[in-house]
């Protein structure tokens, strides 16, 4: 891996971090055009998804998540950051594209997403109480929803 590779995505990581989203977007898409096969392609990919579900860009991060998934399948979490995500790149992917049919207000659809997540079954989250899955997250997710949908009634 390239110095400058891991230049451009812990830049682009600490805009999102700071809620600079455009500026991240165009940092990762600098990495992905320079370096299209590096290890953090893929993750770029992500976290730019990311940035467009945080600006309420719900169609715009299913687009780029899709691209994604078809294009990097086999692509693993970057522990770049020492996070505590294990895995598929697309299990967190596909649990992002749970979240922003949430967000649109898609349910049905959200849901449709749990089998496809639960195929991968060495992709978790480490937390204090043991690893939980993306699929598990996706569920607790969709039930939460339902259930502040409800109350609100």
């Amino acid at each position: 891996m390239h110095e400058k590779e891991i230049q451009y995505f812990t830049e682009a990581f600490q805009l999102a971090h700071d809620k600079f989203y455009l500026d991240a977007i165009n940092q990762f898409n600098a990495l992905i055009d320079e370096f299209p096969d590096s290890d953090l392609a893929d993750d770029a990919f992500l976290n730019t998804g990311l940035c467009y579900y945080a600006m309420n860009q719900f169609d715009k991060s299913i687009e780029i998540l899709n691209y994604l998934i078809q294009h990097y399948p086999e692509a693993t979490i970057s522990a770049l950051n020492d996070g505590n995500e294990f895995g598929k790149t697309a299990a967190k992917a596909y649990y992002l594209i749970v979240q922003c049919y949430i967000g649109l207000d898609d349910i049905e659809k959200a849901k449709t997403y749990i089998p496809i997540i639960d195929t991968y079954t060495k992709t978790y989250v480490e937390t204090k109480d043991g690893k939980i899955s993306f699929s598990e997250l996706a569920e607790q997710a969709i039930q939460t929803y339902i259930r502040f949908k409800e109350e609100s009634l």
